[in-house]
């Protein structure tokens, strides 16, 4: 007999509140760099629509969180980058970890959504782009005006269960091979 699969965890909403305005009052090296590429403008929309966090894991990191079509923060994947040149820091360890592994939650049963899926329900009508990272989404939505774009963190990640929101929609995708 199947046992049913445990419900979804979520990260408290303040825990997400509090790194998002850490973006606007602290030095996040992913915003450093897409401020070298873009205008402040810009920069200040793609920080609202996708909810840029900063994480005091490193120094600098960012927070990439996933929240769903009806709000709810599955998770939020902490990456540092290099703010020159805006490349993931891989030496000398890979900086990326998830939030609910760096506050300690060993019971946290994390069930991903796609990254971007909360701008699905503001723009019923527009064409979804979909690419592998999430720092791509972000850069994307910088340059296509006219789609949406949502991550799904690695074309191993697309999944049927993943792409459920995206039913009914037009969808172009953008592997990165």
């Amino acid at each position: 007999m199947l046992r049913p699969l445990p419900p979804p965890s979520y990260i408290d909403p303040d825990v997400f509140k509090r790194s998002v305005l850490a973006t606007e009052s602290h030095r996040n090296h992913l915003v450093t760099f897409l401020n070298s590429v873009f205008n402040e403008a810009i920069v200040g929309r793609m920080v609202h629509d996708y909810y840029i966090g900063t994480s005091k894991h490193w120094e600098g990191s960012t927070v990439f969180w996933q929240l769903d079509r009806y709000g709810h923060v599955h998770g939020g994947k902490i990456m540092q980058y290099n703010p020159t040149n805006g490349k993931r820091v891989k030496e000398p360890f890979n900086h990326i970890t998830w939030v609910h592994t760096a506050m300690g939650l060993t019971d946290y049963n994390l069930k991903q959504c796609l990254f971007g899926e909360h701008l699905l329900r503001d723009y019923p009508d527009m064409t979804v782009a979909v690419v592998e990272s999430e720092k791509t989404a972000i850069i994307a939505s910088g340059v296509f005006g006219d789609c949406i774009t949502v991550a799904c963190g690695g074309c191993g990640n697309l999944t049927n269960a993943l792409c459920k929101p995206l039913r009914g929609r037009d969808v172009v995708l953008f592997p990165d091979n």
